[in-house]
């Protein structure tokens, strides 16, 4: 250990950045062990959920266009952001090897270009979700508020046009912190010292801000108009069993939709100040944890939908099991609405 920190006293770069977040080895092996086993999970539960709607014919439907979509963003962090977070930051504190190899790489690359990757990416997965939580919150705001149009509104080409929109406005925004690039680098790879505030000020901070309040408006008021609409409605569709069946269902999706945000919300909220403001070096342990739950988001939304959802439920027991046949029941039309 005195091998590294010499080394990244010298010159503070990333992995400097990093160390800081934990200066024992036997952190960094905790942390790396933590890491696999949450991208093992990240990768399992969304590709999970990317196959049984490529699967299962009754998982087809419009508002699951979306949460496939959010489902590669989360499979992303798995198999991308997590393993070069490992790669780069954990491992050269426990193997010299790894250590040297970043030397020599900072002094030919001088790790900017990694670092601008790095946070293009991480910023990139940050608003593909968000996005895709927004056009979420749209979908149910149409199929609660606007049912009689739901059909001709949401149709699948449009779904998926929105979705292909999303990533591409997503990339423009990320990839144009190049645009703000600062004249004198800071000697850490945080972007607040590698692009200069006027981006986050004028544009991820507003954008970010408007689409996470348009989420949380649209899905508040769908909640409640859901809520009201299921029972106003118990009693008077109560002889009509298909109706009243479509109706508690709808209400189910946009509990879970709901639950999605608030989840998000909880593990992005503190990762997002932090890069803003930075963390004191004094707290970098701290940081590790924030960093770790963001990453855990990845992992929540399969859990959340084979708890609420039942066709997805039955739909990764037949995968599991490596079954074939239906999930649908009887009401399978209106379970996942």
């Amino acid at each position: 250990m005195n091998f590294t920190k010499k080394m990244f006293q010298e010159n503070a770069t990333l992995e400097d950045e990093v160390h800081v977040a934990g200066d024992s080895e036997s952190w960094h092996i905790f942390m790396i062990v933590f890491q696999v086993i949450l991208a093992l999970g990240i990768t399992f539960g969304n590709t999970l959920v990317i196959a049984s709607v490529w699967k299962f014919e009754p998982l087809r439907i419009v508002s699951n266009i979306f949460l496939v979509n959010l489902a590669v963003a989360d499979l992303l962090v798995g198999i991308l952001a997590i393993p070069i977070r490992i790669a780069f930051v954990n491992l050269p504190m426990v193997r010299q090897d790894m250590q040297m190899f970043l030397q020599e790489l900072k002094e030919s690359l001088q790790m900017s270009p990694f670092c601008f990757l790095w946070q293009i990416a991480s910023v990139l997965l940050l608003l593909a979700s968000l996005f895709t939580l927004a056009a979420i919150a749209i979908e149910r705001f149409v199929a609660v508020r606007m049912p009689f149009r739901y059909i001709e509104l949401c149709t699948t080409k449009r779904c998926v046009l929105v979705c292909a929109f999303i990533w591409v406005l997503s990339l423009m925004i990320s990839f144009l912190c190049l645009a703000f690039v600062k004249e004198q680098l800071g000697n850490t790879c945080r972007m607040a010292d590698l692009v200069s505030p006027t981006y986050f000020k004028c544009i991820l901070a507003p954008c970010i801000g408007f689409v996470f309040v348009v989420s949380w408006v649209l899905n508040v008021r769908v909640f409640h108009s859901a809520r009201k609409a299921v029972k106003c409605s118990i009693n008077i569709l109560r002889d009509n069993k298909a109706s009243e069946w479509q109706m508690l269902s709808t209400y189910k999706v946009t509990v879970t939709a709901f639950l999605v945000l608030i989840t998000f919300s909880l593990c992005w909220i503190p990762s997002v100040f932090f890069t803003a403001v930075g963390i004191p070096k004094k707290y970098g342990v701290f940081q590790d944890v924030v960093i770790l739950l963001l990453f855990a988001n990845s992992a929540m939304n399969p859990i959340i939908y084979a708890l609420r959802l039942p066709l997805f439920r039955r739909a990764f027991a037949k995968i599991l099991k490596r079954e074939n046949g239906s999930i649908a029941t009887s009401n399978y039309s209106s379970e996942n609405a």
